[in-house]
């Protein structure tokens, strides 16, 4: 028998086993090492691993060499093969005889499923193992097969689908965050269209004047800049990012902290609440901006909350004991020792009045895997201060 090579795996996803798109590395390196060693320890040379794609269709994610040819996967096998509960032969009386028939022109007389409905299958074939005389050898080694590949398959499963929970929930955290700003946005694009308005008013006496001219361009120019800035943190909120996707370099977290006090500027002047910025670090946070301006704009948006009228709410960026520190200051009633590390909880609140959402939870992920930290402590002189923190880097 010649010795059984894996042909290149396919591209698309399969149906279950990973989270819609291609299968991951790890997934694919077992399923062809698998068919490599039942080619081997069954003695049949046509050994493939076939899956599914979501919109039903079938292709092959590893083969055999003698399993590569004309024959495309047969969906209508695959499903049958799915419900098996053991391995079988598929000439043997109890499974369909059509699929059977069609299984063995493409080479296969033997199958096993690899678990839960979804779950790529296993199919093998060879001159040894005629439709309807498959050796008990053949199908112990489709078991073993089988069995040994249950787990990992099952697990990257698992993985994938906690993946797209975690997208998803990053999605409606800045949809929700993106709701709360409305008002803010409205009111800021609401400034710059009435300067515009009243020199578009003016333009018609003062036409001639170079001098009006001069200030009405400079400052028409100014403000539809301004317009176009709030509308990219429009975007940015509706457009949620890892945190270490596209880090690079990192950001510095001055301008992301003004970005986000000029954000916030109209809800706290409503709120009778004074929103300040303190920077002096230099070095760069290990994050896009747009996730760390996520990150710090929920952290404003819940110290504004908190903080009562007449107080103070700070964002502050230092560096110091070789990290890069930003700290969100609030004057509010403080949360308990006890209840400081459940903030991060999705939808969990200190305030009994109102349900909590997945900002924090989703701030603490981000900051998490941009290889810092995040911690709630007491501010000084009352309130609650939530401490960010980055190593700073060799």
């Amino acid at each position: 028998m010649a010795e059984p090579h894996t042909r290149p795996l396919a591209t698309s996803g399969v149906r279950g086993a990973v989270a819609h798109g291609d299968p991951e590395p790890d997934v694919q390196a077992v399923l062809g090492q698998a068919v490599m060693r039942l080619a081997q320890a069954s003695g049949c040379p046509r050994v493939a691993a076939f899956g599914k794609r979501a919109d039903g269709s079938a292709f092959t994610l590893a083969a055999s060499a003698e399993a590569t040819g004309p024959h495309e996967p047969d969906p209508e096998l695959i499903d049958a093969v799915e419900r098996l509960h053991r391995p079988a032969d598929l000439g043997a009386p109890g499974f369909p005889a059509e699929l059977g028939e069609r299984a063995a022109r493409a080479g296969f007389s033997a199958a096993a499923s690899l678990g839960e409905d979804g779950a790529p299958v296993l199919l093998a074939g060879g001159p040894l193992d005629p439709p309807g005389g498959v050796r008990p050898a053949t199908l112990a080694a489709l078991g073993a097969a089988a069995a040994r590949l249950a787990p990992p398959l099952q697990a990257a499963r698992a993985a994938a689908r906690l993946a797209a929970l975690g997208e998803e929930t990053r999605r409606l955290d800045a949809l929700a965050s993106l709701g709360e700003l409305v008002s803010e946005i409205v009111h800021e694009v609401r400034n710059p269209l009435v300067a515009v308005k009243t020199f578009m008013q003016l333009l018609p006496d003062r036409a001639d004047d170079p001098e009006f001219r001069t200030q009405f361009l400079e400052v028409v120019g100014e403000e539809v800049r301004r317009i176009e800035r709030l509308l990219e943190v429009v975007l940015e909120q509706a457009r949620p990012e890892s945190s270490a996707a596209g880090a690079g370099a990192g950001v510095e977290p001055e301008p992301v902290l003004e970005s986000v006090a000029r954000l916030l500027t109209h809800r706290a002047q409503e709120r009778g609440v004074t929103l300040a910025v303190e920077a002096s670090a230099p070095a760069m946070v290990p994050m896009n901006s747009d996730a760390l301006h996520q990150v710090v704009l929920n952290l404003a948006l819940n110290a504004l909350d908190a903080t009562p009228e007449g107080g103070h709410v700070r964002l502050v960026a230092v560096e110091a004991e070789g990290a890069t520190r930003i700290a969100c200051d609030d004057e509010g009633p403080g949360i308990p020792p006890e209840l400081r590390d459940r903030v991060f909880e999705p939808f969990f609140s200190t305030k009994r009045d109102r349900p909590g959402g997945l900002g924090l939870a989703i701030a603490r992920r981000m900051v998490i895997e941009s290889g810092g930290s995040i911690a709630v402590e007491a501010r000084p002189g009352g309130g609650t201060r939530i401490a960010l923190a980055w190593p700073r880097r060799a």
